[in-house]
């Protein structure tokens, strides 16, 4: 499927700068309240864009994805419009398509890596573009507002950028994240929750 999906590398411009919010009298506590606040979040969609790189490729595409529980759509356009991917999950089966071919797999990443060459950790991300840690054992630093600043997770190093107020809600507006095998960058241009819906049984 890679021939179908002519994405080009290049460097994601920089973003206005965004103004600091002053220190947290506890960090710590801040993000307990933090967590709490994003808890509850389950339903929201996104806008942006992302350009991975591998030891000897590269791409930038624009991204919209989104999220609702366990359910997710993420589109991706590759630059003036070259070529796009829609990748489809539900927490069972996951779908790639390009408009010409179909792709099905349980897993994401095994099917963006087997198809695409891409390491992307999709299932983590969800929570990452939130400012959260994913599920499972990771370690963190915190910046001084209580948020996270950086995180080691599953093999991934991520670093967050650019906190912005959106709504209720303060969430990270640049994500850098790597490992030794891809770089993964991520610049959220727009952030909007979505009205949660009654998971599946």
């Amino acid at each position: 499927m890679r021939r179908f999906f002519p994405l080009l590398l290049l460097l994601l411009a920089g973003c206005a700068a965004t103004p600091v919010a002053p220190p947290a009298a506890d960090p710590v506590q801040a993000w307990g309240d933090h967590q709490r606040q994003l808890a509850g979040v389950t339903g929201w969609q996104l806008g942006g864009r992302i350009a991975i790189r591998t030891e000897d490729e590269g791409w930038q595409a624009s991204i919209d994805w989104r999220q609702q529980a366990q359910d997710y759509a993420i589109h991706l356009t590759g630059p003036l419009g070259q070529g796009s991917l829609h990748l489809q999950g539900d927490g069972r089966q996951v779908t790639l398509s390009d408009g010409e071919a179909t792709l099905v797999d349980e897993d994401a990443e095994t099917l963006l890596y087997r198809e695409m060459g891409w390491r992307m950790p999709v299932s983590a991300l969800r929570y990452w573009a939130l400012g959260l840690p994913a599920p499972g054992a990771a370690e963190h630093e915190l910046n001084p507002q209580g948020q996270l600043g950086r995180l080691r997770q599953a093999g991934w190093s991520i670093e967050f950028r650019d906190y912005t107020r959106r709504g209720e809600l303060t969430l990270p507006g640049r994500l850098f994240i790597s490992n030794h095998q891809a770089q993964i960058r991520l610049v959220v241009d727009r952030w909007e929750p979505l009205e949660q819906t009654e998971d599946r049984p």
